[in-house]
């Protein structure tokens, strides 16, 4: 379905009034209400990149890295030290929530900490080894001590939703594409509200009844087996 057609679809149920403009507002806003409810699978995304030497923040922006087509480096900058842009190309990720990071050139999993506790266990230190430990300070994700050496890393994330454009079409949406029909529901939801109509609460229901639909399909992509509980062994005593 391309953002064309969910223009007409709204045109269908009487809001040819409304300019494309306006839908393609409605159309993101419930796009976003619908992805940032669960931690859905069609979020997740793994990214191999290359982190340089001396490097300590990863993300920037809120969230965001860049990684060059040519060689897998990360650039968050994309200048030539004069501001310039450059015209390479790059692939952009938006980062909401680590599930794995892995540190492949030196065969080490990444440890999660809390910054404030970084700040008064580790930074005294002064470390200067390969980097071992991940944090966030607000959405931007940093590792400690810094990068030491060209290092290769696999990480393993939920994407940031980000609000599609005329130029992306429905390619900026990440919900699978047999699902978008919910993206209309949930536009035409806030559509009728907008006009004050009574005809909202009917839409609200068949947006809810759709939701559940593309939720038992999309969480369930195997019965090849059975759910298995793992035991996960720690040192620490929790008991406290």
């Amino acid at each position: 379905m391309t953002l064309d057609e969910m223009y007409d679809q709204m045109d269908l149920y009487g809001f040819e009034d409304f300019e494309d403009s306006q839908k393609l507002l409605l159309l993101n806003e419930a796009y976003l209400d619908i992805v940032t409810r669960e931690p859905w699978p069609f979020l997740e995304k793994i990214v191999q990149f290359v982190a340089p030497s001396g490097t300590t923040q990863i993300t920037v922006d809120g969230g965001l890295f860049r990684v060059k087509t040519a060689d897998s480096g990360l650039d968050n900058s994309l200048t030539d030290g004069q501001n310039n842009p450059q015209g390479f190309p790059h692939s952009k990720y938006y980062l909401n929530s680590v599930l794995s990071f892995v540190d492949q050139t030196n065969d080490l999993i990444m440890t999660p900490e809390r910054n404030d506790v970084v700040e008064k266990n580790y930074r005294w230190i002064n470390d200067t080894n390969t980097p071992y430990i991940y944090y966030f300070v607000g959405d931007d994700l940093f590792v400690y001590p810094e990068v030491n050496g060209n290092t290769t890393y696999r990480l393993y994330f939920l994407q940031t939703p980000v609000n599609t454009t005329e130029d992306l079409d429905t390619a900026g949406f990440l919900i699978p594409s047999r699902h978008h029909s919910i993206i209309v529901y949930g536009a035409l939801v806030k559509a009728f509200l907008v006009n004050d109509d009574p005809q909202a609460s009917l839409f609200q229901n068949m947006f809810e009844t759709r939701y559940q639909q593309m939720r038992n399909d999309v969480w369930v992509n195997q019965y090849d087996r059975t759910d298995r509980i793992h035991v996960v062994t720690d040192g620490v005593d929790w008991t406290y």
